[in-house]
C-alpha cells in the first residue's frame, strides 16, 4: 500500500485514524512500512464487528443471570424445608 492509499484509507475511516493513533508504536509501523496498514485494518474491522456481538453476548448474559437465579431460589426453597426437618 503506498502513501497515498494510506491517507485515503485513513480520510476516508476516521475511526480507524484514531485507533491507529491511540498507540505509538502502530504509528510508528505505519509511517515506517505503509503496507502494514492494510493488516491493522482487518484487524481493526474484527474488532469493530466483535463490538456488533456485545448486544448478542449481553442479551446471553443476562438469560443466564435469570436461570442462575431461579435456581439459586429452588435451592433456597429447598434448604429452608431441610430445616424445617
Amino acid at each position: 500500500m503506498r502513501k497515498k492509499e494510506v491517507k485515503k484509507l485513513l480520510k476516508e475511516n476516521p475511526e480507524f485514524e484514531a485507533w491507529i493513533a491511540e498507540d505509538s508504536m502502530r504509528v510508528r509501523a505505519i509511517r515506517s512500512n505503509p503496507s502494514l496498514t492494510e493488516q491493522f485494518f482487518k484487524r481493526w474491522n474484527d474488532r469493530k464487528r466483535g463490538r456488533l456481538d456485545f448486544d448478542n453476548i449481553s442479551q446471553k448474559t443476562k438469560r443466564a443471570s435469570e436461570m442462575l437465579t431461579g435456581v439459586q431460589s429452588i435451592m433456597d426453597m429447598m434448604a429452608n424445608y431441610t430445616k424445617k426437618l
